[in-house]
């Protein structure tokens, strides 16, 4: 008889200690919400990008009919300031090297659950048409159309209790973090991490074979939401790795492919031609990914659908766009190569 207590004892000892880890367990990953089911990270008020794919639609489904924009892209776009959108209320939807396949299956998914908007912009991404296809990533739930998993099964699980731990241990997988708003930031670097490319200009390593084929995933995916003003675009990136990938010989074949894509949209700027901007160091870290302040001008310029650092691709045809390249790939090639020189003989 007291062994049978004993044990009834230890077992009630032992299922209350788990139920005292598992609710600790929930509370910690509620307060830190690393998948945004409630609001973010109220501890400290910044949130690591661990999923951004699972995170962002879950943050985005409860509240879509507060939304009339969408922003398709990926981290460069994460950084757009879409609260600055005047006449909208945008939601961005961009994600870590994200790709056009994946946004497809993302609209089908919202379109299927009424969801319309009014404006949408579409980052695209020139690695997207270079060297091997890139896996689809995307949750199960959106491939199979189905609801997202409750925020119990998600917040009673290890892998949630790992990301709530690591936020607040300042362990961030990227450069990116979100504040309470979800917005994305870029973390403050000290100056010797500053971008700082030198020449001469070497072409970009292999592989740079172009896929134009793949300009059909951005056609589809503006067709998904065909009453929507459509605007695509190119971010600015860094006039060095431009010209690097442009001595290659494959910028035509590429400028080519973006010429369908942006044909299929209602707006379309290139960002990413050599300018002022891109040629450059300051306003990046890596020659890609640019501060929010940059973005605030590219942002202007796609809703004034007009700006002095890029191009439009429905004022001007593929051939003097690409000319315009050439010439101006030639004489950043050409400067950078003579102050290399200069730099060596010092």
């Amino acid at each position: 008889m007291k062994s049978r207590q004993r044990f009834r004892s230890y077992l009630g000892w032992l299922l209350a200690t788990v139920g005292v880890i598992v609710a600790a367990c929930f509370a910690v990953n509620c307060l830190v919400d690393p998948l945004w089911y409630l609001r973010g990270n109220v501890l400290t008020g910044v949130n690591y990008a661990f999923n951004e794919r699972l995170a962002a639609i879950i943050r985005f489904l409860p509240r879509r009919a507060d939304y009339d924009c969408v922003i398709f892209g990926t981290s460069r776009a994460s950084l757009l300031p879409d609260e600055k959108i005047e006449g909208y209320r945008c939601y961005n939807l961009s994600v870590s090297d994200g790709t056009a396949p994946e946004y497809v299956l993302y609209a089908k998914y919202l379109r299927e659950r009424g969801y319309m908007p009014r404006l949408m912009i579409v980052d695209v991404k020139r690695a997207e048409f270079i060297g091997p296809q890139q896996a689809v990533e995307v949750p199960d739930f959106v491939r199979d159309g189905a609801s997202p998993p409750s925020i119990f099964a998600s917040y009673l699980s290890l892998d949630a209790l790992d990301f709530s731990i690591r936020t607040l241990s300042g362990d961030s997988p990227h450069h990116r973090y979100y504040d309470e708003d979800f917005h994305a930031q870029l973390e403050v670097r000290s100056k010797r991490h500053n971008y700082n490319p030198k020449g001469p200009i070497k072409p970009q390593p292999a592989p740079f074979d172009v896929h134009a084929e793949r300009a059909q995933a951005y056609i589809e995916l503006r067709r998904q939401f065909p009453t929507a003003r459509a605007i695509g675009y190119i971010p600015p990136e860094s006039a060095w790795r431009i010209a690097a990938f442009s001595l290659t010989g494959q910028l035509d074949a590429y400028l080519a492919a973006i010429g369908q894509v942006a044909a299929a949209y209602d707006e379309f700027l290139d960002f990413s031609i050599p300018s002022a901007l891109t040629e450059a160091k300051e306003g990046t870290y890596d020659g890609s990914h640019y501060m929010r302040a940059v973005n605030a001008r590219v942002l202007a310029g796609l809703m004034a659908n007009q700006s002095d650092i890029a191009v439009d691709w429905h004022k001007e045809d593929l051939a003097a766009i690409t000319a315009l390249y050439h010439r101006r790939l030639a004489v950043f090639i050409e400067t950078t190569t003579a102050e290399a020189e200069a730099s060596t003989k010092k």
